[in-house]
């Protein structure tokens, strides 16, 4: 359930609610850079999908989202706008952010940290080393239950968001790079030619 179900949320947790580690997140990562694995599994718990690739962070407002394997696939952020880029289909599709809520974990690690009016924010028990938190949406038509993120000092190492439908998506982020130098074009997408547009 990769950004046609959901583009990142932890950019719009508060910082504040979130505890000591988290806050100096966003209050001291600017860039960053990882590699992820994704595990989709149905309400039964048979598995969906397993995918991995590369995340990159530029906060506040930018992320790239690459998919690797088993298909190539790519999410930018960048002020206002989301794209998902599939070339296999040759097609871009372009989500302004409201409609991109819900669709993509790095929207959440992009943004500023404000925003506590669509969450409510709860500590969960630490598990596995990991200090443990769970975003409610307020409201309806959000596209998911909950979202869980686990994360030791500044590294969120693990989110799961479990969907209206009932499936379960875990990401796992490891080999982080935290402040590293990124270059502006890592988060420009120019649709290459003959690339379908779709906007939604």
């Amino acid at each position: 359930m990769h950004l046609r179900s959901w583009v990142a949320l932890l950019a719009l947790v508060p910082a504040v609610a979130m505890g000591a580690d988290l806050a100096r997140f966003f209050a001291t990562v600017h860039t960053a850079s990882g590699r992820f694995t994704e595990v989709v599994r149905g309400r039964h718990g048979a598995m969906v999908t397993h995918a991995r690739g590369r995340v990159w962070l530029a906060r506040p407002g930018r992320f790239r989202w690459d998919y690797d394997k088993p298909y190539t696939e790519r999410i930018i952020g960048r002020g206002r706008g989301v794209w998902l880029y599939d070339p296999g289909l040759r097609q871009a599709t372009r989500y302004s952010l409201n409609h991109a809520l819900g669709r993509t974990p790095a929207l959440l690690l992009a943004g500023r940290g404000h925003l506590t009016h669509l969450f409510r924010v709860q500590p969960l028990p630490s598990r596995a080393g990991l200090a443990w938190l769970e975003l409610k949406p307020r409201g309806r038509g959000k596209g998911f239950r909950w979202i869980r993120i686990g994360y030791r000092g500044v590294h969120i190492e693990h989110i799961v968001l479990r969907d209206a439908l009932g499936q379960t998506t875990t990401i796992t982020i490891n080999h982080w790079r935290i402040n590293p130098t990124l270059p502006a074009s890592l988060f420009v997408f120019r649709p290459p030619p003959h690339t379908a547009i779709v906007r939604e």
